[in-house]
């Protein structure tokens, strides 16, 4: 889409932002928040199908090494979905751009890393931008985006959190009602490996915010867990918001580590201290 001037037509001129995160960084609850104050967009994971099935990263695709393959086939099959079609994601990206926007102006939308390069090739390949390097179209589409950068430090608890979201498929606690009980197992393999990826995703996010001299509007998922109405009150500040007074608490969802979750962490700590596990 061109404007007939071989300009973009695509453009946000309000104040955006994106949340840039890692999967069970506590992103979700922020998200929610930020949205439930109707003056700091609907940042939403709008972008989170890959190119490649249409659909959103899936379990065994956490573990796609070879050297995984054990842990992978314990995992719900993976679905081949339908590869997006040229032009398809035009369409898509001007809906999101309109449904990510509150009435005040502001878009907001949800990234993870592990489908970031998918939207960075996205984006490029819009009418009007195709000459320009992603960073130059992004600041086209985008030219007052700033970042939110939401990182848990517990990576453990983090990691075992997003195992049993895997096995389970079940990414929040509201969902157990809608989906049923799947079984959950204790790996330490499975979860000694998304350490790492978790480690590794979070490095790559500070890799491109250096790179590209985006200064992110921090947030430590443990401070901000218990100082949600603070939290979201600096968000929307350093956003530059002009905010209105929230109504009643913030939270929404309820914290998403259990009796479980806490055993695992205590048992994958000890069985990484006694060294009990080789390769």
């Amino acid at each position: 889409m061109e404007n007939g001037t071989g300009e973009p037509c695509v453009r946000v001129d309000g104040i955006s932002y994106f949340v840039c995160a890692t999967q069970r960084s506590g992103s979700t609850l922020l998200c929610e928040l930020l949205k439930g104050s109707d003056v700091a967009g609907v940042p939403d994971e709008f972008f989170e199908a890959l190119r490649a099935t249409g659909l959103p990263r899936q379990p065994r695709q956490y573990f796609s090494d070879p050297a995984q393959a054990d842990i992978a086939a314990r995992l719900a099959p993976t679905e081949p979905g339908r590869p997006e079609q040229p032009g398809e994601f035009e369409g898509w990206f001007t809906y999101a751009l309109q449904r990510g926007t509150s009435r005040n102006g502001v878009f907001g939308a949800k990234m993870m890393w592990n489908y970031f390069d998918d939207f960075r090739s996205r984006v490029r390949e819009l009418s009007g931008l195709g000459d320009m390097t992603f960073n130059q179209a992004l600041d086209t589409v985008f030219p007052r985006l700033r970042i939110v950068f939401v990182r848990r430090r517990d990576k453990v608890a983090q990691a075992v959190s997003l195992w049993k979201a895997v096995q389970t498929q079940q990414w929040r606690n509201e969902d157990e009602l809608s989906r049923g009980g799947r079984s959950a197992e204790y790996d330490y393999w499975a979860v000694k490996h998304l350490v790492n990826e978790l480690h590794r995703w979070d490095a790559r996010w500070e890799d491109w915010f250096h790179a590209t001299g985006r200064e992110p509007i921090r947030v430590i998922y443990e401070e901000f867990v218990d100082s949600r109405a603070a939290t979201v009150g600096r968000v929307v500040d350093a956003l530059g918001i002009d905010p209105r007074e929230p109504e009643g608490e913030l939270g929404p969802m309820r914290r998403q580590a259990d009796n479980l979750s806490h055993d695992w962490v205590s048992r994958f700590r000890q069985d990484d201290v006694e060294g009990q596990f080789t390769a």
